[in-house]
């Protein structure tokens, strides 16, 4: 609500201070060592950590010290205005949901071994005829697999080759290599009262927006906890590897990719993407590299995002080529490592060098389609950037590749880009501009993806293609809409897009001092929104709202105001009017910061 601010003071060296204060000046409380602050969305409390001493973590350092022997993090909570502080100790991570103010989940490290030692006892009579019975009984085992042993050149004995399977199936289950020996507790806590549970054995957590519910990888389980009902449902039991966890916003919806077949010594491993939905018993196997749609040669990858788009009927993931299984022909010894470079290859060895690990982890965005039960593949080595629209429920989305021409980026420091428009119902993919010599990143893109906005370099001007035709939509603006302090021997950026309107109707574009608002439809008539060229003061828009995706009718608008020649700032804020040529009427809210 705008009547608190939370900031950390960092000195270069020693321990830093969280500063919690209202915004009147009225309340201010500073914390030793506290960070990572978030206040909750009714504005009622601030959850933060606390580092250890400075001191203590370089002592650490310096002895050399295994990370979980290090000295390790707090969590503290404040209710905004008061003095007490709620202090947990050992908690590695936390977190507080979006939409909603009533719940934090903390995770705690590993607890700190038991350093008391245990009484000796001397065995009784009991014991020691107990053990007895345990040593006959293993000498009569050992004696009968020496028999089978003798027997199994002559005879395939079932009951040798079950036995031998059962220790081996049990060898497998060794509890030192399981994903349940990475997880620790974790504590759901109630803000308001301070009602805790706690989840054993957790690696991963997350919740939904609105609190609903809680998504928890729990050693070789995948959970969904109901907040509300208290209530947990089994989405996956068993598996070697859960990875890239997506939880839709109201909760309703899981998808993650797990590894579930292969054993710990496997040369090749291949995921696949589950999937689970309100109503379901578990999760569903959604996708893997045999399901039709996947290009040959590709497989899900365990490196890919996953994300729901807004209305959660498609589901977005990464795939990548299949790895060819390890060598292990040779002894590590009798290896030999070449570097071998091409001087027609995209990039120079140095950057191949610097960029493998990233290279190897790259991957290629895929679409599921939760209606049609169908995979599209969006992006391709040839084509490997894809921007979405409409959050991800647009009909268009827009393709951009340098493929082919990466070799000049060594003298020129850039490259020529093709621009595609993709249909996301056929799967088409349509060239729109060949070699585009300029910018374009996936905030210019329309808001419901009918129009794609460039910038060309040559030209110095803004373009749209409507899915019919290209038009220049900033001819008839005649101030420089690039750097004008560009000083070196090459093209200027250009100020860049402030927003569009609601509807895709207008885009409001930056000028060095001021906005135009300018038609895609035409680009006739631009008329400038807030401008003080004459005094030399820059305005640049302030957004107030973290999930504002265009400007609407009649919206408040906040703009941040800087003097070249004084170098004062300040904020200003107007009502917009879509029927304005120009906004009068501006009302300071600071005009000396």
């Amino acid at each position: 609500d705008g009547k608190w601010v939370v900031y950390t003071i960092n000195p270069q060296e020693g321990d830093n201070e969280l500063v919690i204060q209202s915004a009147d000046a009225q309340y201010k409380k500073v914390v030793a060592r506290g960070y990572s602050a978030k206040i909750t969305e009714d504005s009622r409390f601030v959850v933060f950590k606390i580092r250890p001493f400075y001191k203590d973590t370089r002592e650490a350092r310096i002895k050399k010290k295994k990370p979980e022997d290090f000295p390790k993090d707090s969590i503290a909570i404040i209710e905004l205005g008061k003095e007490e502080i709620w202090k947990k100790a050992r908690v590695k991570a936390y977190s507080i949901p979006e939409k909603s103010s009533a719940w934090v989940a903390y995770h705690l490290e590993k607890p700190l071994p038991d350093t008391t030692k245990s009484k000796k006892t001397e065995p009784n009579s009991k014991t020691i005829d107990s053990l007895k019975k345990v040593i006959d009984s293993l000498r009569l085992l050992n004696q009968e697999l020496q028999v089978k042993k003798k027997k199994k050149n002559k005879d395939d004995s079932p009951d040798a080759f079950d036995f031998q399977h059962s220790l081996s199936d049990f060898a497998d289950e060794d509890p030192s290599s399981s994903a349940a020996e990475a997880g620790t507790d974790l504590v759901l806590r109630k803000m308001d009262g301070g009602e805790e549970k706690v989840f054993k054995n957790i690696v991963y957590f997350s919740f939904n927006k609105t609190a609903r519910k809680l998504l928890l990888h729990q050693g070789k389980n995948v959970l969904l906890y109901d907040i509300q009902k208290k209530m947990a449902d089994t989405l996956s039991r068993g598996g070697n590897e859960f990875k890239n966890f997506a939880l839709a916003e109201d909760g309703s919806q899981v998808a993650y990719v797990a590894e579930r077949d292969s054993s710990a010594k496997a040369l090749q491993k291949f995921y696949k993407l589950w999937y689970f939905k309100e109503g379901m018993d578990s999760a569903m196997l959604l996708c893997d590299k045999n399901k039709e749609g996947m290009k040959i040669g590709m497989t899900v990858s365990e490196n890919g995002s996953l994300s729901f788009s807004k209305s959660g009927k498609r589901l977005f993931f990464g795939t990548a080529p299949i790895q060819p299984p390890k060598d292990t022909t040779l002894v590590e010894i009798d290896k030999v490592n070449v570097d071998i470079w091409h001087y027609k290859d995209d990039y120079l060895q140095t950057r191949q060098l610097n960029q493998l690990q990233n290279e190897m982890r790259r991957t290629y965005t895929a679409m599921f389609d939760l209606n049609t039960q169908t995979v599209l593949q969006l992006a391709t080595p040839e084509l490997p950037v894809v921007f979405q629209t409409n959050e991800g429920d647009g009909e268009n989305f827009v393709g951009v590749t340098d493929y082919g021409r990466r070799i000049e980026s060594q003298w020129t420091g850039n490259t020529l880009k093709d621009i595609y428009s993709i249909n996301l119902l056929t799967g088409e993919k349509k060239l729109v501009k060949k070699d585009l010599d300029g910018v374009i990143n996936s905030q210019w893109m329309s808001p419901t993806g009918k129009y794609i906005l460039w910038w060309e370099n040559k030209s110095k001007n803004y373009f749209v293609y409507d899915g019919d035709s290209i038009r220049n939509i900033t001819s008839k603006i005649k101030v420089p809409l690039w750097d004008e302090e560009h000083d070196s021997p090459s093209d200027p950026n250009p100020y860049g897009v402030m927003r569009w309107e609601e509807g895709d109707r207008n885009v409001f574009i930056y000028d060095r001092y001021g906005v135009w608002k300018v038609h895609p439809g035409n680009g006739n008539n631009p008329l400038l929104l807030i401008d003080n060229r004459k005094n030399k003061i820059q305005y640049r828009y302030v957004q107030t709202d973290p999930e504002e995706r265009f400007i609407k009718p009649s919206q408040k608008l906040v703009f941040r105001s800087f003097d070249e020649k004084t170098k004062q700032s300040g904020f200003w804020e107007n009502l917009y009017d879509a029927k304005l040529d120009y906004l009068d009427g501006w009302s300071a809210i600071n005009e000396n910061e």
